[in-house]
């Protein structure tokens, strides 16, 4: 059985409810970390705060886990990235880390940064690992946040995780260059996935989580169709393969059924009605599954 921990904070809500649609919800009391998951696979769960995780994780003290990308980055932790997920801090997509400087700073990339600088940030391991790779000695100091107060005032530069950049522009700041993207992402524990049993289990997992995610995107649109609409209508549906066709009773036209993207919907709804398309019902789906 896996063990898992989870993040709490700003990564909380999203991961709750990602879980939940995968109808794997997380049961918790008010203010413990100890949490646990009705599932037969699942036999141990905590929740923590999320740089803690890529660690234990690695040292098998969990098998799977659920951070920020830039959680694993930072603590250069040996574990195995499954699956991204479409959900930050508090947006959808995902955050940037980037190099920020003064507005009027000349510095026009982070491989011109003067060497000896010095730089405040809320990633010092990563950081000094990146100018490292740029052969640049610099000074790192870790950064508590609000690492824009500080910039240029008490340190030249900075790195700092940002969504929209308005923070950054607000202070009189500009971002020099993106370091890194970051979103959440599933990690497993590398002797976990040697065990067969345990490998399978994760798997069936991932699939789960990531069928949720896929599912948020999607719909379930069917509609009934003459017999004289049929050919037009294939043509116009857009589908993961193809549409499913079935005949009504009595050979009185067609129903057509199909997944389509959200995104989609408002074009392809009014086409499909213009050519001949009756009682359309859109469905929610709960997972898109594709395969093993």
């Amino acid at each position: 059985m896996l063990s898992i921990a989870l993040p709490n904070g700003s990564l909380e809500e999203g991961t709750m409810k990602l879980f939940e649609e995968a109808n794997l919800k997380v049961l918790r009391a008010p203010r413990r970390h100890g949490a646990k998951i009705e599932d037969p696979r699942i036999s141990r769960v905590t929740v923590m705060r999320p740089q803690h995780i890529p660690r234990l994780v690695e040292q098998g003290t969990y098998d799977l886990g659920v951070c920020g990308h830039d959680s694993v980055l930072e603590s250069d932790a040996r574990v195995s990235v499954l699956q991204h997920f479409s959900y930050s801090r508090r947006t959808l997509g995902g955050v940037q880390v980037v190099l920020i400087g003064a507005e009027n700073d000349t510095t026009s990339t982070p491989e011109h940064v003067p060497p000896g600088s010095a730089i405040l940030s809320e990633y010092p391991g990563w950081t000094r690992r990146f100018f490292d790779k740029l052969r640049i000695p610099v000074t790192v100091e870790f950064s508590y946040g609000g690492t824009e107060a500080h910039i240029p005032g008490d340190y030249r530069y900075g790195v700092c995780v940002t969504e929209t950049g308005s923070s950054i522009a607000a202070n009189g700041l500009r971002i020099i260059g993106k370091l890194f993207e970051s979103n959440t992402v599933l990690i497993a524990n590398h002797d976990a996935q040697l065990d067969e049993k345990k490998k399978e289990e994760i798997h069936v997992i991932r699939l789960l989580l990531s069928g949720a995610q896929d599912a948020r995107d999607q719909v379930l649109l069917i509609m009934n169709v003459p017999t004289s609409n049929k050919e037009a209508i294939i043509k116009r549906v857009p589908a993961l393969k193809e549409p499913t066709v079935s005949m009504l009773a009595h050979g009185k036209g067609y129903s057509i059924s199909s997944v389509i993207s959200r995104q989609k919907l408002n074009e392809v709804i009014p086409d499909l009605l213009k050519h001949g398309a009756q009682d359309l019902l859109e469905l929610p789906i709960s997972k898109v599954i594709r395969g093993w």
